[in-house]
């Protein structure tokens, strides 16, 4: 709570007022203790001077009890003792007087006139001898020590008989003014005692005053503390305080409770309060942020504009044992006073909604501009074309479908699905990017991914395979949505020859039934392509996607017989693929070795004596046997130890085994470790032949063989 002016003078005025209080009573009980004990001496000497008043008569009466024995030949011993006693006691008494302090003038005349009796009474009562004699004739006389003992008394008892009351008077006036001095400071003490009361009352009322005030600004206090406890109850927002050591303070709003799941917040730093819900360079980055803040010469301003808690994705616990995704925003505002920076004010809000709203608009818009870009797209692809893609990838799709249902129980059989999961998405994969059918590419490729994690499990089960026939059929479903909007195109395009016809296979396609169960086959017949342009389509978006230039050269494809079109199209789209991100040099690193920034890429395809050759060449990186090998190793393909042991050649043939590829991340075109292996296997399957040279830094070439398609369509019959 923040103390205005007014409240600060009022405690100040209290807490004067208190110190005041504090500061009389004390004086006033130091001073009446010392005037009590200056009393309690007074009476002490007055009760010691009331007793001295007596004595100089006891002493005389004492002295004269002594001659009358003495004269009369009596006992003087008991005489003797008792006046020994009471010179004693007198003497004492005197002294202890004396010593108490007391400087009066009457004690001082007081204590020379008893210096006076000192030697006349010393004489008498220093006697110790035998103050008599006996004999038969004259019986008890005096004795020489009697004589001188008698004449001592005698003179003592003149003396006494003259200053007795001399002295007696002056000890009565020492009484007489220590009774005047006690009473004096009674006096004095009840003016003191009276005096702090009337003080202390002045005070207490004083202070029960300021403490009236201060329990009605106190009320108002609580009443404004308990509307902002409501207010904090009621708004949407977390809000709360960091101090310099970047603590949350006492106050918080009920809300940030609901945002982070927990009660107490007192004194948890803000790194503390993110450590488990963000990942740790977000929390690093928003630890110096904060850091930030404090600094006396930072904008605020320019702060808010570096916020990077704008939009924090944060995982945290559902409350029923699982996960969820929250995203918050955090403001911060800085608090100044008087002696720079109090504290920093940071408010959250939760704005999941908002954030998934936006996301939901940004998929549609999205999904909108997917479907105009493959509108736009699809208009620029043969209509026959298009159809025998659509025919090809349904087939293979249904074709996936009896994979993932075919029953597996052993681990072995779940990798060998996998297996050839892999080869079919691939391969449909790399004709719906020769045709730049994005939606359907990145569609294959996201089935892709979801099989390459199932391959990097340990122990694998048929429930790994069900997400795979979500993301199937959706992909199926997106596949009969092209093949719609596909004849709807087609009909457009009647002013092109032959439209009418595309549109009605496309229709006729779009409406056939399902094949029966088991395994689809592919279609024994259809349409060869010409190639060319869907190559030097994918050559362009390969080395846009790459921030490459190639110049892609075809020739003799116009030649490939018709068994031979879907294996030839799979190579070229994967070796092309594989030229535009292994072969290929980025323009600056060509540049770099005094090559022309534009690489090359060169495909023959032309009839030899027994059959065909087809070569792919590109004027790239190459390939060197000693990559190759790490690579394997890396991917568990070979041991080092039968690396050790390859030549060059078995080296280049590690291409062509299946999983090995030398890119480190997965990409739409590369890093699944599938496309070759596709390649040899299709080439094998025709009875044909693939070999593989290179030169590190200048080229890398392929060639295929194929028989006669003679040959081939006479084994297959």
């Amino acid at each position: 709570m923040t103390f205005s002016g007014t409240e600060r003078r009022r405690q100040l005025v209290t807490a004067g007022i208190g110190t005041a209080l504090t500061l009389v009573m004390g004086a006033v009980l130091i001073m009446g203790f010392r005037l009590a004990t200056h009393m309690r001496a007074s009476i002490n000497a007055l009760q010691t001077a009331s007793a001295l008043q007596a004595y100089p008569e006891e002493i005389s009466r004492q002295i004269n009890s002594l001659r009358d024995r003495l004269e009369v030949r009596a006992y003087s011993g008991q005489a003797l003792a008792d006046l020994q006693g009471t010179v004693t006691r007198f003497d004492q008494d005197l002294k202890q007087l004396s010593a108490s302090g007391e400087r009066s003038p009457q004690l001082g005349r007081a204590l020379l006139l008893w210096h006076q009796y000192g030697p006349v009474i010393e004489s008498v009562v220093i006697f110790n001898g035998q103050p008599y004699v006996d004999s038969d004739t004259a019986g008890s006389s005096l004795s020489r020590e009697g004589r001188e003992h008698y004449a001592a008394v005698k003179r003592a008892q003149l003396f006494a008989s003259d200053n007795a009351k001399a002295l007696q008077e002056q000890l009565a006036a020492l009484a007489t003014t220590l009774q005047r001095n006690s009473s004096d400071a009674a006096a004095h003490l009840r003016t003191l005692l009276l005096a702090g009361v009337l003080a202390a009352l002045v005070l207490a009322a004083a202070a029960a005053y300021f403490q009236l005030t201060r329990s009605r600004h106190e009320r108002a206090a609580r009443d404004a503390q308990e509307q902002t406890r409501d207010i904090l109850k009621t708004v949407r927002e977390g809000f709360f305080l960091l101090d310099a050591n970047y603590r949350i303070g006492s106050v918080w709003s009920e809300a940030l409770t609901r945002m982070f799941s927990r009660e107490d917040f007192a004194g948890l730093t803000f790194e503390e309060l993110l450590k488990d819900l963000v990942p740790s360079a977000t929390l690093a980055t928003a630890t110096k942020y904060i850091k930030l803040l404090w600094g006396e010469r930072a904008h605020e301003n320019l702060m808010k504009s570096i916020n990077p808690l704008g939009q924090l994705e944060v995982t945290m616990d559902n409350g029923h044992g699982g996960k969820e995704t929250r995203y918050l925003q955090f403001d911060f505002h800085r608090v100044m006073g008087t002696e720079g920076i109090k504290h920093v004010l940071c408010a959250v809000g939760d704005i999941t909604s908002s954030v998934l709203l936006a996301r939901e608009l940004q998929e549609s818009q999205e999904n909108a501009n997917a479907q105009l870009d493959m509108m736009l797209g699809m208009m620029h692809i043969d209509p026959l074309q298009l159809v025998s893609f659509l025919d090809t990838a349904e087939t293979g799709l249904k074709l996936v479908n009896t994979i993932l249902k075919d029953p597996a129980r052993t681990d072995q059989e779940f990798r060998k699905k996998l297996a050839g999961l892999f080869r079919e998405l691939h391969s449909i994969k790399g004709e719906a990017s020769v045709l730049n059918l994005t939606s359907i590419a990145s569609r294959v490729h996201a089935l892709e991914d979801m099989v390459g994690e199932c391959k990097k499990k340990k122990e694998l089960s048929g429930n790994d395979f069900l997400p795979m026939v979500l993301k199937l059929d959706d992909l199926l479903a997106h596949l009969r949505s092209v093949r719609e909007m596909a004849a709807r195109l087609t009909a457009l395009k009647d002013t092109i020859p032959g439209a009418a016809a595309a549109a009605a296979a496309v229709e006729q396609r779009s409406h056939k039934s399902a094949p029966p169960a088991g395994a689809p086959e592919r279609p024994a017949v259809r349409p060869v392509e010409d190639l060319s342009p869907a190559l030097q389509s994918m050559a362009a978006r390969l080395a846009q996607d790459h921030a490459k230039c190639i110049k892609l050269t075809l020739s003799g494809l116009g030649d490939v017989p018709a068994p031979y079109a879907a294996t030839i199209k799979d190579c070229l789209i994967q070796m092309l693929r594989n030229a535009a991100v292994h072969g290929i040099e980025a323009p600056e690193v060509r540049r770099a070795q005094s090559k022309d920034d534009t690489g090359v890429v060169q495909v023959l395809f032309h009839k030899v004596t027994d059959g065909y050759e087809l070569v792919f060449e590109d004027d790239g990186a190459g390939m060197a046997p000693e990559t190759l090998k790490a690579a394997a190793i890396k991917k568990r393909i070979i041991t080092p130890e039968e690396a050790a042991g390859m030549d060059t050649r078995a080296a280049m043939a590690l291409i062509f085994r299946p999983g090995f590829s030398t890119q480190q991340d997965v990409s739409m075109d590369a890093g699944r470790g599938v496309g070759m292996d596709v390649v040899a296997r299709s080439v094998y399957a025709l009875g044909g032949k693939i070999g593989v040279s290179t030169h590190p830094g200048k080229f890398t070439r392929f060639k295929i063989v194929l028989p006669s398609a003679e040959a081939v369509s006479t084994a297959v019959a």
